[in-house]
């Protein structure tokens, strides 16, 4: 209230100041008055005061609880104080413009600071209020004090009969105490309320911010809350969702069951049952619900938590697939898989049915209570053999292999090979044997057969022969054939007609050449056990000459390999430039197919004997996973890059033979062999591939004819001229893109692949 009265008097003191006549005298410029030294002294002294006010008002803004608003104060006393000076100044110098502007700002700061202390008003009158209730408690007790000291009461005894002479004093103190051990009780209350409150808001904020779908439900199966998480996976507002029943979002739970399913919960207490929920939008997904019975106030609920499982269920469902993969796996392998115990072999704990074609028994005779033993259809001589080999592949931790015999149901001995490695725990102790079996009869039946074997091997290297002089023919007639409409048909039937052979010639040539060695190491071991030969065996064996005949023999069957690869290689060319692969697409990254050929070039790109390093300069754009058929454009990734290191290396040679007593990099100056690929997108719709060289370039007759087929640059047995062209198909017919090519004779080639996306 003092507040407020001194505001009132302050701003009766301004307005009647600011429209005082002496003001207006200075303002109208009559500056010529006989008072006009006392008005300069009046307005100087009424300035100093004003600044002096200010300053006390900073000063006490310290200590009290209204500090914004003393600080106002001070900057009116502070604005009324300047233009109290400044009217003293206009008395001598006519610059009545800022007088005025002072003033103004003066009455605009005042409007401010009412403002403020109108708005502190009710809240003085509140205070005020507060202050005459507690004046007469205060006054009690201080009236009380004041006795207390003044008549000096005693302890004790004495205590007592000093208050009964004074018992007003006696209620006060009492009533006071009472009332102040209220005010802690009450205090001491307050606080543990708002602690359970905070709890309470938290468990609540737990409980709506959950991952899982919260609801409470009565017992006519209405919800009676529901969190956040329910709302999201339903679709439903809380509002909805509380006019709602069970049965609304449960397909699977009618009405007709809620008496039986409250009844069972009420008996349990708690379950946790698999539904299917019923969004908003009529999806249907599966969750794991647990319900708990709770009473509360006497009065039944059930509290269920239910959890989304679709992608529980997902993986549930992939993983069933997966072991019916490895179920169909298993038994798709030409053996028998199985895992032993690790007590020992006599325990199988699986094995695959690939068991019985081998043995005659069924798998089921050897897992966990077996009919019989796998050591008893075992050889009885291969038996400690096999003991060993386990025993010494446990102790090293390495894998075993072992070949032995076993006793087939019908009585008959069939030969196996066993592939096996035992599995360890972090301790090092063994917990099973891992492996498979697999029938070699058949094999060790060939081996009796390696003579007929030589004789085959012998066979298939002539028709090999054959097959080359036949694709040799074959190419020189294409060479001279038409390359037009009919081209790509002439090259299917062809490469088709001559795969076939070739196939076969090539399929034998492995088993041949087994055969082959087999039968050299029988001749060993005949030298090894009978190095005495008969007179007649030791002239067949100079006149054949043995030794050379081993060591030549191989080499022969690995030309004939080689020779046979090539083939292979000519005849895929051809297939794939009659019909490129029909394959699906699918989103690839460029840049890992680039990169995937580049290692695989890795041996011809590193420095050599007679070349330097070709460096490759790789500038990747920020490309989109492209649809495409990365194994075809791998393919023409390699083309493109065999023939940039190629042409490097025909650069090398040209600069050796124009400077022979020079090294190449002297020769060359600072020209170093180089690869540059850079990826960027051209638009929203086609990206591109550049690979460039500085090798020696090209001329516009050989660019103009660079994607016919058969047409090459490389010397005889080089190429084969169709890996451009094979090269453009993919692009422009699999890919609907452009392969172009950009050379200058002296400088390099640049081929650019433009695909759409």
């Amino acid at each position: 209230m003092v507040q407020i009265t001194f505001f009132l008097n302050f701003m009766q003191e301004q307005v009647t100041i600011f429209f005082s006549p002496l003001a207006v005298s200075s303002a109208l410029g009559c500056n010529a008055l006989p008072e006009l030294r006392l008005y300069a002294v009046f307005d100087s002294l009424t300035a100093l005061a004003y600044c002096s006010i200010a300053l006390c008002l900073v000063y006490f803004t310290r200590q009290g609880d209204h500090s914004k608003m003393f600080r106002l104060f001070a900057v009116v006393f502070f604005a009324w104080g300047a233009a109290k000076l400044t009217e003293v100044w206009t008395l001598w110098h006519s610059i009545y413009w800022l007088s005025v502007t002072l003033k103004a700002a003066s009455a605009l700061i005042s409007l401010v600071l009412a403002a403020v202390a109108l708005a502190l008003i009710p809240k003085a009158i509140a205070e005020s209020g507060l202050k005459q209730k507690e004046n007469p408690q205060q006054q009690s007790l201080k009236q009380v004090e004041e006795n207390h000291h003044q008549h000096d009461i005693p302890k004790g005894e004495l205590a007592k009969e000093s208050i009964d002479l004074y018992p007003s004093d006696t209620i006060v103190v009492d009533r006071a105490l009472a009332l102040n051990s209220l005010n802690e009780q009450l205090e001491k209350e307050i606080a543990d309320r708002q602690r359970v409150e905070e709890k309470l808001q938290l468990t609540q904020f737990a409980i709506d911010r959950s991952a899982d779908a919260v609801f409470w439900i009565g017992p006519d199966g209405k919800f009676l809350y529901v969190n956040d998480a329910a709302c999201t996976s339903l679709g439903y507002s809380a509002a909805e969702l509380l006019s709602m029943t069970v049965h609304d979002i449960n397909p699977d739970f009618p009405q007709s069951a809620w008496s039986l399913h409250w009844k069972v919960l009420r008996r349990c207490g708690s379950v946790n049952i698999e539904v299917h929920h019923l969004t908003k939008y009529g999806r249907i997904f599966p969750v794991e619900i647990t319900i708990d019975h709770l009473e509360f106030n006497g009065k039944e609920y059930q509290c269920a938590f239910a959890r989304d499982i679709s992608e529980r269920k997902r993986i549930e469902a992939a993983l069933r697939e997966r072991e019916e993969e490895f179920r169909s796996l298993v038994s798709s392998i030409p053996g028998a898989v199985y895992r032993c115990s690790a007590a020992g072999r006599s325990r199988v704990t699986f094995i695959s049915s690939g068991i019985e074609a081998i043995s005659g028994y069924p798998a089921s005779n050897f897992m966990l209570q077996p009919m019989q033993a796998f050591p008893s259809i075992v050889h009885p001589s291969d038996l400690q053999h096999i003991e060993t080999t386990i025993d010494r592949a446990i102790k090293t931790k390495q894998p075993y292999i072992i070949e032995y015999r076993l006793i087939h149901c019908n009585g008959n001995v069939r030969w196996v090979s066993e592939k096996g490695q035992a599995i360890f725990n972090a301790a090092g102790q063994v917990l099973s044997l891992n492996g498979a079996i697999f029938d070699i009869t058949e094999r060790k039946a060939a081996e009796d057969a390696l003579r007929l074997s030589e004789a085959i091997a012998n066979n298939r290297a002539q028709q090999l022969e054959i097959a080359l002089k036949e694709l040799r023919e074959t190419q020189a007639h294409l060479i001279h054939t038409e390359k037009m409409s009919s081209l790509g048909q002439m090259v299917a039937g062809v490469a088709h007609e001559i795969n076939n052979p070739v196939s076969f010639i090539y399929g034998n040539i492995s088993y041949a050449s087994q055969y082959v060695r087999d039968l050299l190491q029988l001749v060993e071991l005949y030298q090894k056990y009978y190095p005495q030969p008969t007179r007649e065996i030791q002239e067949c064996i100079d006149n054949i000459d043995l030794e050379f005949l081993r060591e030549d023999l191989l080499k022969i069957f690995s030309s004939m390999k080689m020779g046979a690869d090539r083939i292979r290689e000519i005849v895929l060319s051809l297939r794939n430039f009659s019909r490129l692969d029909d394959s699906v697409k699918k989103p690839e990254n460029i840049h890992e197919g680039i990169d995937n050929t580049l290692l695989i070039l890795h041996n011809k790109l590193r420095a050599r004997a007679d070349y330097p390093e070709i460096q490759v300069i790789k500038d990747y754009g920020k490309l989109p996973l492209i649809e495409c058929y990365a194994g075809q454009l791998n393919q023409v990734f390699m083309n493109l890059l065999s023939n940039s290191i190629d042409a490097l290396e025909d650069a090398c040679n040209q600069k050796r033979r124009s400077s022979p007593r020079a090294s190449l990099t002297a020769a060359g100056g600072d020209w170093k062999p180089t690869i540059s690929i850079r990826t960027e997108a051209l638009n929203e719709n086609t990206i591109c591939i550049r690979i460039a060289d500085n090798a020696i370039g090209m001329t516009e007759d050989v660019r103009t004819r660079l994607f016919d087929p058969f047409f090459t640059t490389k010397p005889m047995g080089k190429g084969t001229g169709l890996g451009l062209a094979i090269s453009y198909r993919i692009v422009a017919e699999k890919h609907a893109g452009v392969l172009s090519c950009r050379s200058t004779v002296g400088e390099g080639t640049e081929f650019a692949i433009e695909i759409p996306l």
